[in-house]
């Protein structure tokens, strides 16, 4: 596995402030004509601290819908990457690490593993009042962040955590 690794930095303020930076591992996009068919229930813009489940399926299909246009196939919410996403989401927003990819070697490491056959990680993370579509938006405008989005991914997991009105957002890409 190439283990060269990228990192993006993007960040904008607008009546809210977000703030994202985008890790990854090897990976290049691949090729498929899957597109989704569900749409998204109403969008969240209060998540709970815990990780609203509507806010992260939301974030899925915003994400999983943006891949569709590039005709690629949608990648499967995983439970022990949703389990690392949100854990690095409760940290970022406790404190216990700085925003930004803090102790992503050792979420590489545990994914790796957990899953024999890894071929690809990599990491989303942002901060600001926003729901899933705006968070989205802002990951597909920055390059290094887009770049994870359409990689050559197949698995994911997805972290949220709000404190006050701002929520810390991780989303953590894999190929197995």
């Amino acid at each position: 596995m190439n283990r060269k690794l990228t990192f993006a930095v993007f960040g904008f303020f607008l009546t809210f402030h977000l703030f994202v930076f985008s890790c990854s591992r090897s990976a290049a996009p691949a090729k498929s004509n899957t597109t989704v068919k569900e749409g998204p229930a109403p969008v969240s813009k209060e998540p709970t601290a815990d990780g609203d489940a509507k806010l992260i399926k939301d974030i899925l299909y915003y994400t999983n819908e943006f891949r569709a246009t590039k005709g690629l196939p949608p990648l499967k919410l995983e439970s022990y990457c949703s389990q690392l996403a949100q854990k690095h989401s409760d940290n970022m927003a406790s404190g216990k690490v700085a925003f930004g990819h803090d102790q992503f070697e050792i979420r590489n490491d545990a994914v790796t593993l957990k899953f024999h056959g890894v071929s690809g990680v990599g990491e989303n993370v942002a901060y600001g009042n926003l729901d899933a579509k705006g968070v989205v938006d802002g990951w597909i405008k920055s390059p290094g962040h887009r770049r994870n989005m359409l990689g050559d991914f197949n698995l994911i997991g997805i972290g949220a955590t709000q404190k006050g009105k701002v929520t810390y957002f991780t989303q953590f890409f894999v190929k197995k």
